[in-house]
């Protein structure tokens, strides 16, 4: 827990992130269109870990898997490779709710990502591209909606991701169990 000092013995919260302050656990699946015509799908996990400057302000970490296809004439060895590729990511994302509170809450998220890419496509040109690991960025917009006065949760959201070989646009849903603050 983070504190900054006001006035002599008292403190006023600036932010509570870690373990003790997770605000939501969920899971999320969508579909992907990515760079080259390729088309894939993708899974995960999320964390929200707790917020800072504000309880709508949240600070979320997940791990996702996308499988894509691709397609693609080499030219240099006089073939078309068709084949599946993987992406394994890490990131941290900062989600702005319009309220942390209410039943249904539009936001907007930003964060950063890195993505252990893996294929067999059998020729050096795509293996070298899509056997490697990328840093990327991402930005989006989504809805989250509260089911009731449950713990349970649903959001849909789209979001671009920018990463060397494998930019992306993701139409997510998921469903999520609020837990601490968001449940309240």
């Amino acid at each position: 827990m983070i504190c900054v000092p006001v006035t002599a013995g008292a403190q006023v919260q600036t932010a509570n992130v870690g373990l003790h302050a997770v605000g939501a656990i969920g899971i999320q699946g969508g579909f992907a269109r990515l760079e080259r015509s390729s088309k894939g799908q993708e899974g995960g996990l999320l964390l929200d870990v707790g917020w800072l400057r504000g309880q709508s302000l949240r600070l979320q970490t997940e791990l996702s898997v996308l499988r894509a296809s691709l397609t693609e004439y080499v030219e240099v060895e006089d073939s078309t490779f068709r084949g599946d590729y993987y992406d394994l990511s890490g990131s941290v994302t900062a989600i702005w709710l319009t309220s942390h509170s209410a039943k249904v809450s539009p936001y907007a998220l930003a964060g950063i990502s890195v993505h252990a890419l893996s294929s067999a496509f059998q020729t050096a040109v795509l293996d070298q591209r899509y056997n490697a690991n990328r840093f990327g960025s991402q930005i989006g917009a989504g809805i989250r909606l509260r089911l009731g006065s449950s713990r349970q949760a649903l959001f849909f959201e789209g979001r671009r991701i920018i990463a060397d070989q494998v930019d992306r646009t993701v139409l997510r849903a998921g469903g999520l169990v609020l837990l601490n603050d968001l449940y309240r």
